[in-house]
């Protein structure tokens, strides 16, 4: 991330404990929206966030059937949020520090979709439809997986994971199998970013003792892992590096290269 705010025009940060505020000095010059200071500011569908989103149509599947939230549902919510924070502080502090530095917005919202968002414009930006009866755990994973989203963002702005641009990458040919939606061809980076975020998904329920998504997406990663190792020149050295990884932990399930590359600098932006 240091190297993402140097090629913004940002100073260096002088240490981790820089980071942070280095990162979202960064955004407030990259998101027509100032992130805050310090930790993660929760809106809902009427706020500044909730209106733009809607007005430039972004994330339109999730604004779908969109409608108002009263005041109990959003103190309920927000209370969640950092409920979930809280909790991947005490069962994830890796996840979880990587989730505070990289998540500084959350906007909360009711409509037809359950489920999160982010996006490469909008970096520190999570948008949330909850489902009904989502737990804190729920509300955790979803901050989890928008936060790997969010980091394989930050990547591909700090070293560029693809050698062809997002709308090349989904034409037919360079198109791959999801991890997620199996047996479905995705564009290439989509595809990829499917595998990753089911990574941290998977160790989280494997330290619980559930075994849920690796029973559901075990196979199909490593049929995805397959598909892009095929296709792997459409990835810059940096991405394959990463790729490698990637296919390393899907055959053979080795949830302690996870712990590790939470904190492994030499893949870092």
């Amino acid at each position: 991330m240091g190297r993402l705010v140097r090629a913004a025009g940002g100073a260096s940060p002088a240490d981790a404990a820089q980071l942070s505020p280095a990162y979202r000095m960064m955004l407030a010059g990259l998101r027509p929206i100032f992130p805050p200071t310090a930790g993660v500011l929760v809106s809902f569908e009427d706020g500044a966030w909730g209106g733009f989103l809607a007005e430039n149509r972004i994330f339109e599947d999730i604004f779908r059937g969109v409608s108002g939230t009263d005041l109990h549902q959003r103190a309920a919510w927000g209370d969640e949020v950092h409920r979930a924070f809280d909790y991947l502080r005490d069962e994830f502090p890796a996840l979880a520090y990587l989730t505070e530095l990289l998540v500084t917005d959350v906007v909360l919202l009711k409509s037809d979709s359950t489920g999160g968002g982010s996006a490469s414009q909008l970096p520190g930006l999570v948008v949330i439809s909850p489902g009904p009866g989502w737990t804190t755990r729920d509300f955790a994973e979803t901050l989890v997986h928008e936060m790997t989203h969010l980091n394989l963002f930050v990547l591909d702005m700090a070293y560029r994971l693809y050698r062809k641009t997002s709308d090349e990458l989904a034409l037919d040919e360079h198109r791959v199998v999801s991890a997620v939606r199996v047996g479905e061809l995705r564009p290439f980076d989509k595809a990829f970013h499917s595998a990753v975020v089911a990574v941290p998904l998977m160790y989280m329920q494997q330290a619980r003792g559930e075994t849920a998504l690796v029973d559901a997406f075990a196979s199909s990663l490593i049929n995805c892992c397959e598909g892009l190792e095929a296709k792997k020149d459409r990835f810059t050295p940096y991405g394959q590096i990463l790729l490698a990884e990637l296919s390393s932990f899907a055959r053979n399930l080795d949830y302690t290269m996870v712990e590790s590359g939470f904190t492994r600098t030499d893949l870092a932006a």
